[in-house]
């Protein structure tokens, strides 16, 4: 299990059979949304300060850096976790309609009936399957799937009403919506909370309140994961030098997108563009 848990924090997306033993004495973080697929068996599983029951019927979706504690589970309890990392949610994705991410990061517990949960069994032995799979292609194959995930289950569960999920005043929700925009349209050129605060005419310091309760992410985190997406995307798919996308994404200088990069990804850009793709 050792060998697993490093393989969890070390790449960017992952399949684990597993009786979450390793969750049961202290709370394990990961920094990946995880898809958490009850195959046996039931549980109770702290997640923060909330509880919640899993069973065939019931899965979790975890957000990055939530704290997961198994509280107990049945004799012979087994789950899939599928994991990756918080960029490969938003690639291709852009027309779902900003309020469902907002679902997605603050709702945890799905409760599924017979077609939904054969819908996810299809998805998680496609999933099973990708992440073994060694090829070129592997990363394209696996961000297809999560793909394929927020669509499925935009279709799922996209016409739940945001009142029965959300405690946020419409206030709220319409600043971080508003905020969400500003991002899209100036993420090039503005790189500071300062900035959206003020363009929304709040402080840095409410900005921050309001994207923590809804999505427990800091501004900063927001418009930081707004980057590397856009500056991996870069990398990947064209031949544009790394001065020129450090240029198009408004850093001051190739050296300071590098510390950015390294800070975000682990690695240089250019590692990151000359990686093997599997």
């Amino acid at each position: 299990m050792g060998n697993e848990l490093n393989n969890i924090v070390s790449s960017e997306y992952f399949y684990l059979e597993t009786d979450m033993a390793f969750m049961r004495r202290e709370a394990f973080v990961f920094d990946k949304f995880i898809i958490v697929f009850v195959e046996k068996g039931t549980a109770r599983v702290a997640v923060g300060d909330n509880e919640y029951h899993i069973d065939s019927y019931r899965m979790l979706v975890l957000r990055p850096d939530s704290p997961t504690r198994l509280v107990r589970s049945s004799e012979g309890f087994r789950v899939v976790l599928m994991g990756f990392m918080p960029v490969m949610l938003h690639e291709h994705t852009r027309r779902i309609e900003p309020n469902f991410f907002l679902m997605i990061y603050t709702r945890m517990a799905w409760k599924l009936t017979d077609s939904q949960r054969s819908v996810m069994e299809h998805f998680k032995e496609l999933f099973r399957y990708a992440s073994v799979k060694n090829g070129g292609y592997r990363r394209d194959w696996i961000l297809s799937l999560v793909t394929s995930f927020v669509f499925g289950f935009y279709e799922m569960f996209g016409g739940l009403q945001e009142e029965n999920l959300f405690s946020d005043s419409s206030r709220s929700r319409e600043l971080f919506r508003n905020f969400v925009m500003l991002l899209h349209q100036n993420y090039r050129t503005q790189h500071e909370v300062q900035f959206y605060a003020g363009e929304l005419c709040i402080s840095a310091k409410y900005l921050t309140q309001i994207t923590k309760r809804m999505i427990a992410r800091t501004p900063k985190q927001i418009i930081d994961e707004r980057l590397i997406y856009e500056a991996t995307t870069l990398l990947v798919k064209n031949d544009s030098s790394i001065q020129e996308i450090s240029n198009h994404l408004g850093f001051v200088d190739q050296s300071y997108f590098g510390r950015f990069f390294k800070r975000m990804m682990n690695m240089s850009p250019q590692q990151y563009r000359v990686r093997p793709k599997s």
